[in-house]
Formats: C-alpha cells, sequence, structure tokens
C-alpha cells in the first residue's frame, strides 16, 4: 500500500529540498559516527605516521556517512510506499516529529529521495576505495571485505535483501554492520586485528541493538501491518524481554573481558558503569513497568555514556 499525503500548500523551496536531503541522510544521528571515532582513536602511534593515513580515515568517514545516508534514505522511501512511516508517526502515544521523515512531510519527492540514495551509495563505495588507494592498497584483505560487505549489505536494510522484514533480520545487521564500521578503517589503517577494537566495536554494536529494540516495540503495530517482521512483531512480548536481559548479560561480560584480554586499565569497568546503570535502568522500565519510550531513551543516553567511556579509555591508552 502506497502513502498519498495531500500535497504542500506552497511549493517546496530549494532550501526545503536540501534541509530534506540532510534529514533523510540521518547525518544528524552523531552515534552513526561513533564505530569510526572509536577506530580513530584505537590507531597506534605508528600507524598514524603511516603515509595517507590520515588522509584515508577522512575519506572513510565520508565513506560511513555514504553508507548511512543511502541506507537511511531507502529506509525512508520504502516505509512510506508501504506505509508503515505513516502508522508509526501518527501512533497515539508514540507520536514522532513528521518533519524527520521529509516524505511525509512533503519537503521531498520519491524521485528526489531515489536519486540522492543511488548517489550516496555511489559516493560510498568512491570514497571508500579512494580510502584504500591512499594507504597504496597495503591494506589486510579482510579489511576491504568488510567494508564492501558494510557498503553492499546495509542499504539493504528495507529493501533489496530487506534484513528488517525478515525476524532478527534488523538487530543482525546494525549489530554487525556498526562491528564492522569500526573494523574496516581499523584494520585498513592499523594493518592488523587487536582485542580491543573488536571487542569495542561488540559494544557498539550490542547497544545499538538495545536501542533499536525498544524502538521496535513502539512500531510494532505499523511494521506488523506492512510485513514487517521484527521480534515484537514475530514473538511473544516475554520473549522480547528476554533477549534484552541477554542482551544485557553479553554486555557486562564483554565489559568484564575487556580488562582482561587488553591493555585497558583496571578502571575500565568504572568508566562503562555509567553506561550499565542506564542499561538497567532501561531493563527496568521495559519489563517491569512495560514502559518502552522511556526504555529507548534510556538506551540512547547509556549509548552515549558507553561511547564516552569507551573514548576516555582509548585516550588513557594513548
Amino acid at each position: 500500500m502506497r502513502t498519498e499525503l495531500a500535497a504542500p500548500a506552497a511549493p517546496v523551496t530549494t532550501w526545503q529540498v536540501v534541509v530534506g536531503l540532510a534529514r533523510i541522510s540521518k547525518i544528524s544521528v552523531y552515534l552513526h559516527f561513533f564505530p569510526w571515532a572509536l577506530a580513530a582513536l584505537l590507531l597506534s602511534a605508528d600507524a598514524l605516521d603511516r603515509p595517507g593515513a590520515l588522509a584515508a580515515m577522512v575519506l572513510f568517514l565520508l565513506s560511513s556517512a555514504g553508507i548511512v545516508a543511502a541506507t537511511a534514505a531507502l529506509d525512508d522511501i520504502v516505509g512510506f510506499r508501504n506505509g508503515s512511516d505513516a502508522a508509526n508517526y501518527t501512533r497515539p502515544g508514540f507520536r514522532r516529529d513528521i518533519r524527520r521523515k521529509p516524505l511525509l512531510s512533503g519537503d521531498l519527492t520519491l524521485r528526489q529521495a531515489t536519486v540522492f540514495a543511488v548517489a550516496s551509495e555511489a559516493f560510498a563505495f568512491a570514497t571508500g576505495f579512494a580510502a584504500f588507494a591512499v594507504l597504496g592498497w597495503d591494506v589486510p584483505v579482510s579489511a576491504v571485505v568488510i567494508f564492501v560487505l558494510c557498503a553492499v549489505l546495509g542499504p539493504q536494510y528495507s529493501a533489496g535483501l530487506r534484513f528488517s522484514f525478515h525476524v532478527y533480520g534488523s538487530e543482525l545487521l546494525l549489530g554487525i554492520g556498526t562491528i564492522g564500521g569500526l573494523l574496516f578503517p581499523f584494520l585498513a589503517v592499523q594493518n592488523h586485528w587487536t582485542w580491543a577494537a573488536t571487542l569495542q566495536g561488540v559494544l557498539m554494536g550490542l547497544w545499538l541493538v538495545m536501542l533499536v529494540s525498544c524502538s521496535n516495540v513502539g512500531d510494532v503495530e505499523g511494521d506488523a501491518r506492512v510485513g514487517r517482521r521484527t521480534l515484537p512483531v514475530a514473538a511473544p512480548r516475554w520473549v522480547v524481554k528476554a533477549v534484552l536481559v541477554a542482551y544485557l548479560t553479553i554486555s557486562v561480560v564483554t565489559i568484564a573481558l575487556l580488562p582482561a584480554a587488553t591493555d585497558t586499565p583496571w578502571w575500565t569497568v568504572l568508566a562503562l558503569l555509567p553506561a550499565t546503570a542506564l542499561h538497567v535502568a532501561q531493563i527496568h522500565l521495559a519489563i517491569l513497568r512495560d514502559r518502552w519510550r522511556q526504555a529507548r531513551i534510556a538506551a540512547f543516553v547509556a549509548y552515549d555514556l558507553g561511547f564516552l567511556g569507551l573514548v576516555a579509555l582509548d585516550l588513557y591508552a594513548r
């Protein structure tokens, strides 16, 4: 089912289109760039001294932005066409700012959004390969493979293979994509794997999934209507709650592994304690009180605090 909205009362201005493209790209959602930032902080001094290292990291940042923009734009296009965005953004008790969806607000046309998605994907590949070229292609094959997988599979979150329409596809793609977003720039410049990079990537991916899980509960009615079989749609609510508890457990174990398996200091657990406390609050709000919107907010703040904790660890390690 395609959503039909009334035409805007006045012609859409060029500025509205520009703002609409910025919104559909999700460029302002800064948490998408946390993995890249951690990759940059995890690089050793020797790696940063490599010819082309800084230029490559800038190009990888641009490439990451292109992947995010293509993925987000296609997600909005699919959500507009099947009506799920209209349903989810007008749901009583879970209303959101419709300006975040420029196709719904009328600031962009489907054609403009489609052209932007294709251009963003091309930009992602061009800047990513340019980064490898700046490094003379003296990079692990795994870095190139991870980059290509992120660039190819990311935009298929809602389009193409439609990962988010299959049970646990959304969580799997977002989690692995976040880990990949940290690893491909790190591997390319550092030239080898480290436990610190891997475990921090796992934490960032896991924390994002914990956040998205609460969002999916809020979107369950609209998603079910269009056949998007997220976990809250496909499984009883107690299963969703049990999975959240499992996420928290894995997070705690991974945090404990950081000082045990890497050179991070003994106060690692303390640095990540605020994020863990917010995740405990998220679990309390979701499981015991069924307040999923508030749980989502707690998870969002936890993601920020967790990132800041990891930044502190990485800066100390330098």
